[in-house]
């Protein structure tokens, strides 16, 4: 558990520097108990860059880590 948090950490890192930022499914969201955790990266107008194309939270850890790489 501490790894994810750590890699999830890091990440916030990179996209603040970017001007983004890690947004993950809320614990008491109805989405983590069909979907499990999820993630979306939003910008400074609060408009999702990555992860919500079908529905929120929709990206993993490792495609938000491919997404800041990318940038």
């Amino acid at each position: 558990m501490t790894a994810i948090k750590s890699r999830e950490d890091r990440l916030r890192r990179r996209l603040a520097k970017l001007g983004l930022r890690l947004a993950k499914t809320p614990a008491r969201s109805s989405l983590r108990e069909f979907y499990g955790p999820g993630y979306m990266v939003v910008d400074d107008t609060n408009t999702a860059r990555l992860g919500a194309s079908q529905r929120a939270y929709e990206a993993s850890l490792e495609e938000v880590e491919e997404f800041a790489s990318s940038h």
